[in-house]
């Protein structure tokens, strides 16, 4: 009994050791014709030969496999785990700084990034666009707000009118709108100040009562260039406390007048009057003179 024991326990040893020796020689077989060990320069590596697409490490063991391996079309190493690598060191391409942990090299020129976090200061050259809303247009240097073809070196849109600021022909500044819209100069976001898409202007808003308007200096109306010594300057005729007057070689000879609108003589001569008054309305009315000149 004692013989047949160590018989059965003989062979299976033998069988354990030829399965050990037909697995290595399979591993051996392996190695040897994809991959041999060389040294050069007193640097000993593994040199895989021939077809070497799909060759390089795997761990195999507790969860997925894990694969370090090169494959072709195009030539790449792929990674099927993260490459962790130390504090202060960094990725490089021929010797210059890709990426490291803080910062990005000089080289990167060109990205697709689709969000940044917060930026200390950016410089950007050539034309942008921020969110399709805001443009730069660098070749004709103009900043729009809601338009990608700015009218002015600033243009905002909105709801089909667009606002421009900028210069015009190079000795005036301009701002306004482009397009046949009103603008309203706002105070407590109410109009103050309203230029109709015609030209008119209206001063103050008539929907929150009268308001004082200040002029410092002369004003001028209808004339190229105000006299300094009057603080206005008229050039044609004015309507005072709801009188008109006018000036003129003698009394109307047609339109309507009102009684007390006055004709103020343009050619004053000794023995003639400073003017006439309308003492009945009418077309033209009743006129006497008035102020003889001694």
């Amino acid at each position: 009994m004692g013989t047949v024991w160590q018989n059965w326990k003989l062979k299976i040893m033998t069988d354990r050791i030829e399965k050990l020796e037909s697995l290595l020689k399979l591993m051996g077989e392996v190695i040897s014709e994809g991959q041999d060990e060389s040294v050069i320069d007193g640097l000993k590596f593994i040199n895989f030969k021939d077809d070497i697409s799909g060759k390089g490490f795997i761990w195999s063991g507790s969860g997925h496999t894990k694969q370090f391996l090169f494959h072709a079309g195009p030539d790449r190493f792929f990674s099927s785990e993260n490459i962790d690598l130390a504090k202060g060191k960094n990725f490089s391409v021929n010797g210059v700084k890709v990426i490291d942990d803080s910062e990005l090299g000089t080289s990167i020129i060109k990205s697709n990034l689709r969000e940044l976090g917060r930026l200390k200061g950016l410089v950007v050259d050539g034309s942008m666009s921020v969110n399709q809303y805001l443009y730069y247009d660098a070749i004709t240097d103009r900043l729009g707000l809601g338009t990608e073809q700015p009218n002015a070196a600033l243009s905002i849109a909105d709801q089909g009118i667009e606002l421009v600021l900028g210069a015009r022909e190079y000795v005036r500044a301009g701002i306004g709108t482009f397009n046949s819209a009103d603008l309203e100069l706002l105070t407590d976001n109410t109009a103050r100040i309203s230029i109709s898409a015609g030209g008119n202007i209206e001063l103050g808003n008539r929907n929150n009562g009268p308001i004082q308007v200040s002029i410092h200096g002369t004003l001028g109306v209808n004339v190229g260039t105000p006299d300094s010594r009057t603080s206005l300057h008229v050039g044609g005729a004015i309507k005072f406390n709801d009188k008109l007057h006018l000036s003129g070689i003698e009394p109307p000879q047609g339109g309507a007048f009102n009684q007390g609108d006055i004709m103020w003589n343009s050619n004053p001569q000794p023995g003639r009057c400073i003017g006439w008054v309308c003492i009945q309305a009418g077309n033209p009315g009743m006129w006497n003179a008035f102020g003889e000149i001694k």
